[in-house]
């Protein structure tokens, strides 16, 4: 499943790069995207643990930048058609945003065998 999550970040990501046209965008598409690379690269060189702190870190500042794919032109207030806001900025930011979160629930899930409870009940 990661596997997919991260092309489709890839392909989200750079279609903000490619098509938005405005760097407080393409900028944080980049980095997101670059984040998304690392982190799956290291989450395989790792062998694919569960529950793994440092692979789920290194996407909240990739979240953090979907978030503000999909806000910033709206903060900044730039010129751009409602339509052409939705297709470059806010659309894209959202899908980035819950395909980041799903990611990191993914990397955060816990092993089955290990004790669920705080009294160890399943």
């Amino acid at each position: 499943m990661p596997k997919y999550l991260t092309a489709s970040v890839f392909l989200l990501a750079g279609w903000v790069v490619l098509a938005s046209g405005e760097l407080y965008a393409a900028i944080p598409a980049a980095s997101a995207l670059v984040l998304a690379a690392i982190d799956y690269a290291y989450w395989e060189k790792r062998r694919r643990p569960w529950h793994d702190w440092t692979v789920i870190a290194l996407l909240l500042p990739a979240i953090g930048c979907a978030v503000w794919i999909a806000v910033g032109g709206l903060v900044l207030d730039t010129e751009r058609s409602n339509e052409a806001r939705l297709l470059y900025e806010v659309g894209p930011g959202i899908g980035l945003t819950g395909l980041l979160c799903t990611l990191v629930s993914y990397h955060g899930r816990h092993h089955p065998a290990e004790e669920s409870g705080p009294r160890g009940d399943k």
